[in-house]
């Protein structure tokens, strides 16, 4: 009889925890699975729900938490089951409200009839920004059951949930194929081709201890060649200047030259001015009209007078 007791008081001390634990279970599970993503797409994580009422006839009629992320890492982009602030959980439309900030995402739900069982929540769409690997969680998690007579009771759970987590790969970068070099066939027509090179290749090998010397790098040849640019448009400049400055020198002399002839052209056919000062000659005035004392003289009189 002794023996029977302990027997059962070890059993059920065994069994304790498991009770315990059922007894602690959430009624609500989220979770999701792990995700991977180039860097630049945008990856769907799939968040999955159950939901076991405390009691039976009981449904959850609301449901509210904060997805958590890092920034740095991932961009937010959407839910895909939400449109028009209403959401399908599990079959049942609820109204939903959601608001995004800063590496977290916040959504609530509340509907009059709930529903209860497993399946899909939503599918969140985030843009992958950098090639790490960050966890999605769940914080402020809230939710309350309904019974079939309209009696709501609320049930909270606290604490953060880690669902999956979501890993960025950076993009390969691919090179360019090379472009195959065809040899050249330099040799005359009607002779026979060889395998041997036209000019013999001679391989220098440095000499022991020496340091192979650096051959010039494609920046190396840039630079030179726009210093060598520069210089070249410089001289032009100035050549330019100094052949307008000489155009315009040749000019002024031109003109000055062309000024001097003018005035001793000039000076040579200048008239003294005495000779305008001087007075006229004598001689008689012609009159147009001829007097009354030519009326009395002969017409030959007065035609000698006027040719005098």
């Amino acid at each position: 009889m002794k023996r029977r007791s302990v027997s059962l008081l070890l059993a059920i001390l065994m069994l304790l925890p498991a009770a315990l634990t059922l007894a602690d279970s959430a009624p609500v599970t989220i979770t999701s699975e792990d995700v991977r993503g180039k860097v630049g797409d945008t990856v769907t994580v799939t968040l999955e729900i159950a939901i076991e009422p405390p009691k039976v006839g009981e449904t959850m009629d609301s449901l509210q938490f904060e997805l958590v992320y890092d920034s740095s890492a991932l961009e937010f982009v959407d839910i895909q089951e939400v449109s028009q602030d209403r959401v399908s959980i599990l079959g049942v439309q609820y109204m939903c409200a959601v608001s995004s900030g800063k590496g977290a995402v916040g959504f609530a739900a509340a509907a009059a009839d709930g529903v209860s069982g497993s399946g899909v929540l939503f599918h969140a769409r985030f843009k992958v920004l950098s090639a790490v690997s960050t966890m999605l969680t769940l914080k402020k998690v809230a939710y309350s059951f309904v019974t079939k007579s309209g009696t709501t009771q609320d049930r909270r759970q606290g604490g953060t949930i880690n669902l999956g987590r979501i890993t960025g790969q950076s993009v390969p970068t691919t090179a360019a194929p090379a472009t195959p070099v065809t040899a050249e066939n330099t040799q005359a027509p009607g002779s026979d081709a060889t395998d041997e090179p036209r000019y013999p290749v001679t391989e220098v090998t440095p000499a022991p201890g020496a340091s192979p010397t650096a051959e010039p790098t494609p920046a190396d040849n840039d630079l030179l060649a726009y210093i060598v640019f520069g210089l070249f448009i410089v001289v032009a400049i100035l050549i330019c200047v100094v052949l307008t400055l000489m155009i315009v020198r040749r000019g002024r002399r031109s003109r000055m030259k062309y000024f001097e002839e003018n005035d001793d052209m000039a000076e040579a056919q200048d008239v003294p001015e005495e000779r305008y000062d001087e007075e006229p000659y004598d001689q008689e005035p012609y009159d147009d009209e001829p007097s009354e004392e030519d009326d009395d003289q002969p017409p030959i009189e007065i035609i000698r007078r006027i040719k005098k």
